[in-house]
């Protein structure tokens, strides 16, 4: 599916917080709370339905698929960007963004009720692409990729997806520094693949033409998260609570839990990281989910495979 190849390719864009306050970085982790919730409560719809990424869930080979699409994907948008020839992919992720909406509602409304969300979406995107619309569709989309990605694997494969993107996103951030070129390309297409949380009220995301690598205090107008830093995670929260026999509570069963709890101290650490350059954030994200996962299911005692 287009939409999560386009939203993992930015997933390792977490800008690291400025001393200036902890609001930013509780935003941010509001986000990703809300995703997960969220996600928890559409998938049981989701995966009543036939919608499924991969036809074997229990696949070891779709974790390799979906990095092959993101790889792809990746050089795609570097090749555009370095054209200048933002406009064709920035429509083409419009479309895709499109797409992906109208495939999780489809799980939940008839198709031509299903349209007019959709397209009303579409509009808002492309001629005002604010940040505060942003963040709400990014909330949204977060969402219901992750539970459609967490119904489509069992936990093995989705463990093994968290694993081969940490070490992608790190050497994509930190050896060859891909990441941040695409990143900043996104921003400057305003494409609707980040959560943006300003430093300001009067903050414009539509305006905004600033570099993601800018180091000096106070330039950057904006901090920035990108949605795979959100969407990889909950795979596994999604999985786990779909595909363990364990005990539940409020509708998470231990190893989801433990893996939202993993997430959010992974992401805690993130934030303490240096605070002067975009940071990879999959490697804390995702070892974070991992760890709180293992936990949970030693705690619930089950086999996580």
């Amino acid at each position: 599916m287009p939409q999560d190849e386009l939203d993992n390719n930015i997933d390792n864009k977490t800008m690291a917080k400025s001393p200036e306050g902890h609001g930013p970085m509780l935003v941010m982790l509001l986000f990703m709370t809300v995703v997960q919730l969220l996600a928890l409560a559409l998938m049981p719809a989701i995966a009543g339905g036939d919608a499924r990424v991969f036809e074997d869930p229990e696949s070891t080979a779709n974790p390799i698929i979906y990095v092959v699409f993101i790889l792809g994907f990746t050089m795609l948008l570097l090749l555009a960007i370095r054209l200048k020839q933002g406009w064709v992919i920035n429509g083409f992720i419009l479309l895709a963004v499109a797409s992906s909406i109208y495939y999780i509602l489809l799980a939940f409304l008839p198709p031509l009720l299903a349209l007019i969300p959709t397209l009303a979406v579409l509009l808002l995107l492309r001629y005002y692409p604010e940040w505060y619309i942003v963040d709400a569709f990014g909330i949204l989309v977060c969402a219901g990729i992750s539970a459609l990605f967490g119904v489509s694997m069992t936990t093995l494969p989705a463990l093994l997806l968290l694993l081969v993107l940490a070490v992608y996103d790190a050497i994509s951030v930190y050896k060859t520094r891909h990441m941040v070129s695409l990143a900043e390309g996104v921003i400057k297409m305003k494409a609707p693949l980040l959560f943006v949380v300003p430093k300001s009220r009067d903050y414009s995301f539509r305006k905004d033409q600033m570099a993601v690598s800018v180091q000096a205090k106070g330039e950057r107008g904006a901090y920035f998260l990108g949605l795979g830093d959100a969407i990889i995670p909950t795979i596994l929260v999604i999985s786990a609570n779909l595909y363990l026999s364990a005990p539940s509570i409020l509708g998470a069963n231990l190893p989801a839990i433990g893996a939202m709890i993993g997430t959010y101290a992974g992401f805690l650490a993130l934030m303490k990281t240096t605070r002067d350059k975009p940071q990879a954030g999959l490697p804390f994200l995702n070892s974070g989910a991992i760890f709180g996962f293992l936990l949970g299911c030693a705690l619930a005692g089950v086999r996580p495979f």
